[in-house]
């Protein structure tokens, strides 16, 4: 006996027929037949009386002493559902690469909270290839990252592609544009963010270049910028956020690296739920706001 054959019997005791309680139920009357013989025969008596030529629905006197019954059974499986609606919803799992986590995400996170109230987040940084594993075993629900990899299981989804820039401090003695080849590794602070940057290090300054500092992160590269004539190449948005602040200026680049790719991976796009989609949605929306950056709109998230 489940909540369906109490649903069932229900209706038809408050039906004046069968046909009637079969529209209600969006079934055919012979289905819903179906259903009160399998409840009879669980319950172990004829619940409703069956004369031939007799449409109209009357209850026997088991039938009758049922009706309280699967009404009480009704009550508390409506119970279970509200305990059921009431328990909260499991956090949404994002990952992100560190320079999207502190120049670029805080925005999305307001915009899409504020959109969605009730949602809740739960936010990782993670390298892009430690970020495949975990969507791989569903440890996240979505990550982004700039170094794509091949993950079978993992689908690699373009967003946008975002400029990089020269980025120095205040006073540092970099005034007009700024080529390549007249600069000094031995002033830089050094982060890697992603092959294509590599390939560009590599061919200007040597495999094995001479280097100030190397980060593997962003939380000291405000404050290295402020050592006499260090520079760095960084991300647009990341440009942008610290030349805002006053202790550090971008300068043109010529012969700059080619523009980075942030990538959305999850397990699979085409079966994307709607806090999944909203969410993205929500970072190209954010993306678009910036002028260096070129929003890629794949089909299975348009932005709106």
């Amino acid at each position: 006996m489940n909540h369906l054959d109490i649903q069932t019997f229900l209706t038809i005791a408050s039906s004046p027929s069968l046909s009637k309680a079969a529209e209600s139920l969006y079934v055919s009357q012979p289905a819903l037949s179906h259903r009160l013989s399998a409840l009879e025969r669980e319950v172990g008596a004829e619940l409703i009386v069956r004369h031939r030529g007799v449409r109209a629905i009357e209850l026997t006197d088991a039938g009758q002493r049922f009706v309280p019954i699967a009404k009480k059974w009704e009550q508390l499986w409506q119970e279970t559902r509200k305990i059921c609606e009431e328990q909260p919803a499991a956090p949404f799992r994002i990952s992100n690469v560190d320079s999207l986590n502190l120049f670029f995400m805080p925005q999305v996170v307001s915009g899409f909270l504020e959109k969605n109230p009730s949602c809740r987040l739960s936010l990782v940084t993670m390298r892009s290839n430690v970020a495949y594993s975990a969507v791989e075993n569903r440890e996240i629900d979505l990550g982004f990252i700039t170094n794509p990899h091949f993950f079978k299981k993992v689908q690699t989804v373009p967003l946008f592609r975002e400029n990089m820039a020269f980025l120095c401090g205040a006073d540092a003695k970099y005034c007009d544009a700024v080529d390549p080849s007249a600069l000094d590794s031995a002033e830089e602070i050094y982060i890697p963010w992603s092959n294509t940057f590599l390939m560009w290090h590599d061919y200007w300054f040597g495999s094995t270049p001479e280097i100030r500092v190397a980060l593997d992160n962003m939380s000291l590269l405000e404050q290295l910028l402020r050592l006499p004539d260090a520079w760095a190449i960084v991300p647009a948005t990341v440009a942008q956020t610290l030349s805002g602040k006053g202790s550090c200026r971008t300068v043109p680049l010529r012969d700059a690296p080619e523009p980075r790719t942030c990538y959305a991976i999850l397990t699979d796009h085409r079966q994307t739920g709607p806090v999944l989609a909203g969410f993205i949605r929500e970072f190209q929306h954010t993306a678009a706001a910036f002028p260096e950056i070129s929003v890629l709109s794949p089909q299975a998230f348009p932005l709106d």
